[in-house]
């Protein structure tokens, strides 16, 4: 199977997974896990060609794809967070874009600064998530590729969110002091910017108070 496949059968189906070398279908998903050695095809572009140019930057892209050094780890465990009986290294999200802002929001509450976002388009879940949350231990965002798609039922509404489960707390206490006043769902509202005034031009507060506050 591919990484993203089992992925798909935790979240789907509430399973708990667990794969080693010998259970991978998928080159990709196997050397970015660590599991299997990057072979020539992947060294040399070939794996990507069909979705580039030429072989020269096909090998651009595979070799900035983040992978977890070979013999890391023996295996891979998957499991829902409601079923976790293993301190997990990764929590991978699936959410629509409002969901994957509140984590952000909830990452940065305390940490400030900017979430920076590399992806290629493809090998998204195992490469970009997955691998690259786990080699900078540090949030990574990613779109779910072709293949996730296809084979393993990520929707056009989705992306990920990825994270070390060491920072499973203090995003979640962010999101709570967030939520304050960034509600989800997001109500809907075109009418005048329902913003403290200090967020403001100074005409918009004083039409604010002439006209609709009576302040």
């Amino acid at each position: 199977m591919n990484t993203c496949q089992i992925t798909s059968i935790v979240r789907y189906y509430g399973r708990s997974m667990y794969f080693t070398a010998d259970d991978m279908a998928c080159i990709v998903g196997g050397v970015t896990m660590g599991l299997i050695p990057e072979p020539e095809i992947m060294k040399n572009g070939e794996i990507a060609k069909m979705l580039h140019a030429d072989l020269k930057s096909a090998r651009e892209f595979t070799t900035q794809v983040a992978k977890i050094p070979y013999g890391k780890f023996k295996a891979v465990a998957v499991a829902p967070m409601f079923k976790l009986n293993f301190e997990p290294d990764i929590v991978v999200i699936y959410g629509t874009t409002a969901q994957v802002m509140r984590v952000i929001q909830g990452y940065l509450y305390e940490k400030g600064g900017r979430v920076h976002f590399s992806t290629g388009g493809e090998w998204s879940l195992c490469a970009d998530s997955i691998a690259q949350a786990y080699i900078a231990q540090d949030i990574a965002l990613g779109l779910p590729c072709f293949g996730d798609r296809k084979t393993a039922l990520a929707q056009d509404d989705e992306v990920t969110v990825t994270f070390p489960y060491s920072m499973y707390d203090k995003i979640l206490e962010g999101m709570r002091q967030t939520a304050k006043v960034a509600t989800y769902p997001t109500p809907f509202d075109i009418g005048f910017p329902q913003m403290p005034d200090y967020t403001l031009t100074s005409w918009a507060v004083e039409y604010r108070r002439k006209h609709l506050t009576g302040k």
